[in-house]
């Protein structure tokens, strides 16, 4: 088996993704009714059936979408050759660190952990009864000991960085860790495989490194934080930005220093620079909505490497996200302009905002 066959099949699941002109078309409607209509008109449709029977309205949708994904993704796994497995796990792991961090973020907030299962994504590498049984638990602590109890990796650096977290009651302590093992772990399997294709993964992963540790730098700016504690929380393995560097961000005296030091980085030139004034929210909006874009920019020229199987994840997570946002404004029936706030736009892939607005 090779790339070229990976990628023929891969060009099928590309073509069934929803495109900009239904986006449109789900922002005009007023009603999750009409949502859930037009939905089973496309690849979403036997996903709706399944779950019919036991969901209506916007738990009908979320279980259909979560059902979707996990199919699709588990499809990429199965279709995946021994060459190119390796690789299309880091892609997938991505989404198991989210979902692990947004269940520390439930417990340190004491969120009901009914609310935070909904903050979950779908996921194939751990079943769902594992979130499951994460959600059981009776705060972190127990986390910990649970991922202990079924042998999971990531009870190292969270047990690890534990006691701090316990000491000082900051979740970055635990966050870093887990990004940390996560991006550590993924670097060393690529360097293992060490062809072109892991180079690309690389690098994928290091832009998102850099982008981590950039909305970290500027919040330590403007949160004023002086220890030196400040510079623990930087992730390794930036593609473009030295450590030393986010380090020199993070030294800055106010936000408009930090933006001199960081305006002649491909970042600024690419997101098209940042003013003195510009606040950590909106500056991290920013550099996701970069990411966003360069992950999802599809090359049909490019049939023989990784690439593909990238673009399909990224733009696999881009369709639920904003699925799941459109689906519960008209749930909630809020105003179309916060619908569309919250959703993630993607040139070719979502409908220009502006034309949609």
């Amino acid at each position: 088996m090779s790339y070229e066959y990976l990628n023929t099949r891969l060009h099928f699941m590309i073509v069934k993704l929803l495109k900009p002109a239904q986006y449109e078309q789900y922002l005009e409607l007023r009603d999750l009714g009409d949502l859930i209509s037009a939905l089973a008109e496309t690849d979403y449709g036997p996903d709706l059936e399944r779950h019919a029977v036991e969901h209506a309205g916007y738990p009908l949708v979320e279980a259909a979408l979560m059902h979707n994904v996990q199919r699709h993704f588990s499809k990429l796994w199965s279709m995946a050759f021994a060459d190119a497995r390796p690789l299309v796990r880091i892609l997938l792991e991505r989404f198991e660190v989210f979902n692990l961090k947004t269940i520390l973020r439930g417990f340190h907030a004491g969120t009901d952990p009914a609310e935070t299962a909904r903050g979950l994504f779908p996921t194939i590498l751990y079943p769902t009864s594992f979130y499951q049984e994460l959600l059981k638990r009776d705060g972190i602590g127990g986390v910990i000991d649970y991922l202990l109890t079924v042998g999971n990796r990531y009870y190292k650096p969270l047990s690890e960085s534990y006691p701090s977290y316990e000491a000082n009651h900051k979740l970055a302590v635990l966050e870093s860790a887990v990004d940390s093992y996560y991006f550590a772990g993924s670097r060393r399997v690529l360097q293992a495989v060490g062809d072109d294709n892991a180079v690309a993964i690389r690098r994928t992963l290091g832009t998102e490194v850099d982008l981590l540790n950039l909305v970290y730098a500027l919040r330590v700016v403007e949160e004023g934080v002086e220890s030196e504690e400040r510079y623990r929380y930087i992730l390794d393995g930036g593609e473009r930005l030295s450590r030393r560097f986010i380090e020199e961000l993070i030294a800055s005296p106010d936000r408009a220093s930090f933006f001199r030091k960081l305006d002649g980085t491909e970042y600024a030139s690419r997101v098209g620079g940042f003013e003195d004034t510009l606040g950590v929210g909106e500056f991290q909006e920013r550099l996701e909505t970069y990411l966003y874009q360069e992950m999802c920019r599809y090359d049909p020229g490019r049939t023989f490497d990784i690439h593909m199987a990238s673009v399909y994840v990224w733009r696999k997570y881009v369709e639920m996200t904003d699925l799941r946002v459109i689906a519960s404004g008209l749930w909630r029936r809020v105003p179309r302009e916060e619908i569309e706030q919250k959703m993630i736009w993607v040139k070719g892939v979502t409908p220009d905002r502006a034309a949609a607005a």
